[in-house]
């Protein structure tokens, strides 16, 4: 609100129960409000921002080319949207973090909100938005280099993981636990798979 022609010493309420009066002539009283040609542009600037998120959403909708296409050309053609949901999704990770912290806050004894840490409660969302898992070809290599001495145990473990063949939780002790388990598997000659 704002006045003019009124006192400056007057103490000016706001309710339903209060009126300003002024014994000055073209005293006035109003509310700041927005006017002009201004929000036109953010209405355009809406607009442009729901057409680009349409054009990425048609995007990951649209039946993939039916021809050859190497992973290098595939990965080049993807980066561009990828980053565009890694940044979504860094956002919305932001966010749940922040409500996280407060809803921990409200149950726990930390004097302000501000004393809540990522040590104390911390998510993340999944920002692998590749369908990148190794091939079959991939995985006989790290074999085969496992069984040469070129590579550790780990290392294959670690390769395992991040191509997606291992779950990301299962620690390679956990692995190797499941796998003393389990029977060894029968050798077929190589004569029987043809």
């Amino acid at each position: 609100a704002f006045v003019t022609g009124f006192d400056k010493n007057a103490q000016l309420r706001i309710g339903s129960t209060t009126a300003w009066v002024s014994e000055t002539a073209g005293a006035k009283a109003a509310y700041l409000e927005f006017k002009g040609d201004g929000l036109s542009t953010f209405e355009r600037a809406l607009d442009r921002s729901e057409r680009l998120l349409a054009v990425l959403g048609s995007r990951l909708l649209e039946s993939q080319k039916r021809f050859s296409e190497s992973a290098e050309a595939l990965a080049i053609r993807q980066v561009g949207e990828s980053s565009i949901i890694a940044s979504i999704s860094a956002s919305v990770t932001a966010s749940l973090n922040s409500v996280l912290r407060w809803v921990y806050w409200w149950q726990s004894t930390e004097a302000t909100p501000e004393e809540v840490k990522p040590e104390h409660i911390h998510y993340e969302l999944n920002t692998d938005f590749e369908a990148s898992l190794m091939s079959a070809a991939e995985m006989q290599a790290l074999v085969l280099a496992w069984q040469s001495g070129a590579i550790s145990r780990d290392t294959l473990l670690h390769n395992f993981r991040t191509g997606e063949i291992l779950p990301s939780a299962r620690t390679n002790e956990q692995e190797m636990e499941l796998i003393r388990k389990e029977p060894a598997p029968p050798i077929v000659p190589m004569r029987a798979l043809k």
